[in-house]
């Protein structure tokens, strides 16, 4: 006998299935069976009630699948660019976040440890951040306040290296917040990535771009790229 979070579960499936199949190839033929399971599952509908569900379940999913993106830069202050500059989005998403964090770091320095504060911060508030990080041993003075804050909100991870390729390493320099927001640039952590190179990147909103980023680093985490480093 079905449960009515059973139900939930069954009928929103359908919708999403629904949705896809209309956005995708504009067919709409699916939303008369969704139309029947509601009628059946929830008799206490009216054709109004259902209507609604449906036209508020629309609008959920097209809001995910709106998309922006703006250019990131890290420039000499004299460049008159009107565009977004990278430390100021970096410490934009990490002190906007409110759920979680993922960011990975090639090259961390001192001039980062702001910020570092901020992601200890947020940790504490129970926001579960991930970090991954290309050589712990040569970044060792600019992470040792963030490994002593290692915990289940605060993951830290190190890429392994390669034997049979010493050159490789994780050169990714990204953050994402929230898997709505992600910066995908080729700024370092450190002072030349933020102020002293020319930098560029983008600041995409999209939960589909940032839930595709979290799912390819996890899957490195299970295939072993990147090992955690235990508290």
């Amino acid at each position: 006998m079905w449960n009515t979070s059973v139900k939930i579960e069954y009928i929103a499936g359908l919708i999403a299935d629904a949705l896809e199949n209309y956005s995708v190839n504009g067919v709409n033929a699916q939303f008369n069976q969704v139309i029947v399971e509601l009628r059946n599952h929830f008799t206490n509908c009216s054709e109004e009630e259902i209507t609604d569900i449906i036209s508020l379940c629309m609008k959920m999913y097209s809001s995910r699948k709106i998309e922006h993106a703006d250019l990131v830069l890290t420039a000499p202050d004299s460049f008159r660019v009107k565009t977004l500059r990278t430390k100021d989005t970096m410490r934009m998403l990490i002190e906007n976040t409110e759920k979680s964090l993922t960011i990975t770091g090639y090259s961390i320095s001192d001039y980062f440890a702001e910020m570092l504060d901020a992601i200890i911060k947020k940790s504490q508030q129970g926001i579960y951040v991930r970090m991954y990080v290309n050589d712990i041993e040569k970044q060792k003075e600019a992470l040792d306040r963030l490994m002593a804050y290692r915990s289940r909100f605060l993951q830290v991870y190190e890429y392994q290296k390669q034997e049979d390729d010493k050159m490789a390493a994780l050169h990714a320099k990204l953050i994402v917040s929230d898997v709505k927001k992600s910066l995908v640039s080729s700024a370092n952590l450190s002072y030349h990535g933020m102020q002293g190179n020319i930098e560029m990147g983008f600041l995409i909103e999209s939960h589909d771009k940032a839930k595709q980023i979290e799912e390819v680093m996890k899957e490195m985490v299970r295939m072993k790229v990147f090992s955690r480093l235990r508290e």
